[in-house]
């Protein structure tokens, strides 16, 4: 029995160091992947790049690590780590590039990614915000449109939560980022051609 018993306190201490790697990658990554996306609301492309690089590392080290133990694959920390990630690096193609990586591209399992698909949302209306701001109101309604191509991704996700947990929230929550935004920029859009009217008008004086 001692021997049977130092056998699973032998595991159950391995399991034990597993867990505390995988909570101190995860939130690495999480914190990473952050610094991320606020590097790129400051316009501060080589933080940013190097913030990404530094998580996708962590992310491999990640997998590698739940590859050994499967039983923390699915855990609520792993899939926040693997969708924080996706988020920032989506932001940084969608912002740089107006392009939507896959999942199988990014290396991310389907449901961090619609998560992150979703959530990425919002900064591309914080993004969007920033342009009218900067009377950039050509690349606002590149996002805007961005932001659209989303919406309508991700209504093709009919499932209920047993399958796709939270999707129907996100889906609403898109739903109203949109028309948030669209409605931010249109309101800004008349007043650009209110004032070159104005312009117009004073100059033919």
């Amino acid at each position: 029995m001692k021997e049977s018993i130092e056998r699973m306190r032998q595991y159950f201490d391995a399991q034990e160091q597993l867990r505390e790697r995988v909570l101190k990658l995860s939130r690495e990554i999480i914190r990473a992947s952050a610094r991320a996306i606020a590097a790129m609301h400051r316009g501060d492309v080589g933080s940013a790049n190097e913030f990404l690089a530094n998580a996708h590392g962590l992310l491999s080290q990640l997998n590698e690590v739940v590859k050994v133990e499967l039983t923390f694959a699915e855990s609520g920390l792993v899939q926040t780590a693997r969708q924080e990630y996706c988020e920032a690096v989506l932001v940084k193609s969608l912002t740089s590039e107006r392009k939507i990586p896959s999942p199988e591209e990014l290396g991310i399992p389907y449901k961090p990614y619609l998560a992150a698909l979703a959530d990425t949302t919002g900064e591309l209306r914080r993004h969007v915000l920033d342009l009218i701001r900067a009377d950039k109101l050509t690349q606002a309604e590149g996002m805007l449109k961005s932001i659209e191509e989303i919406f309508e991704a991700l209504m093709e996700f009919d499932y209920p939560d047993a399958i796709l947990p939270g999707m129907r929230h996100r889906q609403d929550r898109v739903r109203r980022v949109l028309e948030q935004t669209r409605g931010d920029l249109t309101l800004a859009l008349r007043q650009q051609r209110l004032e070159r009217a104005l312009q117009r008008g004073e100059a033919s004086e």
